[in-house]
């Protein structure tokens, strides 16, 4: 499954139909959109929103989300979004909050998987 279609099937439960303030949502849609925070996150594929990240092939996913400067704005985020109301993005409501949470857990998900196959790889043909 493709991680456009799993952050999608977690993205679309709403939240009480509640809109979060407007300077709430603002701040938010500023930083989901700041292209120069996630600019040299990959090298071939331009990020301009925190969402073009789905687009990105699974190399560049992994890279994305082992790198500090990458993913600590995407925790920063997740930290600081309203989970009670709704942001008006790319226009419709929708639960920001979960889909940061969800990509944030997606790319935990990533590198824990790459480093156990990293470890098994030091374990299998160098400890062996």
């Amino acid at each position: 499954m493709k991680l456009s279609s799993v952050f999608l099937l977690v993205a679309c439960p709403l939240v009480a139909g509640i809109e979060c303030p407007l300077d709430v949502s603002d701040s938010i849609k500023a930083t989901l959109d700041n292209g120069k925070i996630f600019e040299t996150c990959t090298s071939t594929t331009q990020i301009h929103s925190l969402f073009d990240v789905l687009k990105l092939s699974q190399r560049e996913f992994l890279h994305f989300c082992r790198s500090s400067e990458c993913i600590k704005p995407v925790e920063t985020l997740r930290q600081n979004i309203p989970t009670n109301c709704l942001i008006t993005y790319h226009g419709s409501p929708r639960n920001i909050s979960a889909e940061v949470s969800t990509l944030y857990n997606e790319c935990a998900k990533v590198v824990g998987a790459a480093d156990k196959t990293d470890e098994d790889y030091v374990y299998r043909y160098f400890l062996d």
